[in-house]
């Protein structure tokens, strides 16, 4: 079975929308295996978005995706149903 990597923003987590998110990835089939609330430290960033290294939008991504809590998870399942 396919596994993916599910980041619910910090934006989302303040908003409370983690649960309705995690819904939704259910409802489509998806399994839940693993999920940690937490804030992502700026190397973990780093690694994460090296591919826009020197993009105008950067070091505000960065900033943004650090700046609070984010839910880190694992869903299994088919690949095709994991944009929700």
């Amino acid at each position: 079975m396919d596994r993916t990597l599910v980041i619910c923003k910090p934006d989302s987590v303040e908003r409370r929308l983690v649960g309705e998110i995690i819904g939704r990835l259910e409802t489509k089939g998806l399994k839940l295996v693993r999920a940690d609330l937490r804030t992502l430290d700026s190397v973990t960033l780093e690694r994460h978005y090296a591919e826009h290294v020197g993009k105008g939008f950067y070091d505000s991504l960065v900033e943004f995706m650090g700046r609070g809590p984010a839910m880190v998870c694992v869903v299994e399942g088919p690949a095709d149903t994991w944009r929700v």
